[in-house]
């Protein structure tokens, strides 16, 4: 997905519940990310390029739209880093820049 500043992403979603949400900007663009992953997840590193608030974003999505994201620590040279993974079943519906 290409990024335009000028550009704000709206993504409309059918949660776990089966109920719909929007979501939008970085929190949409890390829900599509999260989606697109599958069971590999994304870490922060891996979306570095725009994604400077990872654990904010997923914040946002596990509180406010009640999905379940766990973070799994990984073992690498130097420490660890978090990785996040959907587990809800989540059916992105619609996605609009505007």
């Amino acid at each position: 997905m290409g990024s335009n500043p000028c550009k704000r992403l709206v993504e409309k979603a059918i949660g776990p519940d089966g109920e719909p949400f929007t979501v939008t900007g970085q929190t949409a663009r890390t829900l599509v990310a999260l989606v697109e992953a599958g069971e590999a997840g994304v870490t922060a590193l891996e979306i570095a390029s725009w994604a400077f608030r990872l654990s904010h974003y997923i914040m946002v999505l596990r509180h406010r739209h009640r999905l379940a994201i766990p973070m799994i620590w990984e073992a690498h040279e130097g420490g660890n880093h978090g990785r996040y993974v959907l587990r809800s079943t989540v059916t992105i519906i619609e996605i609009i820049s505007s």
